[in-house]
């Protein structure tokens, strides 16, 4: 089993924004790709995962960026896990650029639930061990809850069929997605992004509706958004 992954994407021109640079929405998808693949490689992704009632869910990663790709270009995604921490499992990730220099990295943590109670298992609960990376780099910590701070809605946004996955709800990378267009719609352009960190907190599915908060304190940018119901769905902080 290989301990570390090695997936390359080419940035295609629905990923881009207006400006020719990917989107955030872009960036979690190649993350979140590549994580999947690595995970059947080591025989815990989708098969396993639909024949022991299982699913992975992301619960928390931080994506720190030296700079965007743009339209056209080769990037590679370095992607391993390393360790558990309590319920959650550890991955991290570097993205290469097409220039052949480090432009990203980021941490992951996962949860593995029970179908159909949606409760969290153990990760012994998992059929294979899972490589021992504790040498290779652990870039951030994201052991910290980030807290709702119960902001007025300023966004309504459907929920809409094509943003569910196949986990039946909203994708990770479209909450990505929403953290830009808050701060786009909030500044006019969305500025350069150096750090994002997202906290998923409750799915939500078609036909919901998330209603979208935030602030900014100088180049710090915090989003929450919540369903009908009023659960908090996610929380987000983002360095510019």
């Amino acid at each position: 089993m290989p301990a570390t992954y090695l997936e390359h994407f080419v940035v295609r021109h629905r990923e881009a924004d207006r400006n020719g640079d990917l989107r955030l929405a872009g960036w979690f998808d190649f993350l979140q790709e590549a994580a999947a693949n690595h995970a059947s490689q080591l025989g815990v992704g989708l098969e396993m995962l639909r024949n022991n009632h299982m699913i992975w869910v992301l619960s928390r990663l931080k994506l720190a960026m030296e700079r965007s790709p743009r339209i056209g270009e080769r990037v590679t995604v370095e992607t391993w896990p390393n360790g558990f921490r309590r319920l959650h499992a550890a991955r991290q990730f570097r993205v290469i650029g097409g220039d052949g220099a480090e432009i990203a990295r980021a941490s992951s943590r996962w949860l593995l639930l029970g179908l159909p109670r949606l409760r969290p298992l153990k990760l012994e609960a998992l059929p294979v061990e899972l490589p021992d990376n504790s040498a290779l780099p652990d870039y951030f910590e994201l052991e910290e809850k980030l807290a709702a701070r119960t902001l007025t809605p300023e966004l309504e946004v459907p929920v809409r069929y094509s943003m569910e996955d196949v986990n039946g709800h909203m994708n990770n990378a479209e909450y990505a997605g929403l953290v830009q267009d808050f701060a786009a719609a909030k500044r006019g352009e969305p500025p350069c992004f150096r750090t994002v960190e997202l906290h998923y907190l409750s799915a939500v599915r078609s036909p919901d509706v998330l209603s979208i908060g935030g602030e900014f304190d100088g180049n710090t940018l915090f989003v929450e958004g919540a369903g009908r119901n009023g659960m908090m769905s996610f929380t987000a902080l983002a360095t510019f």
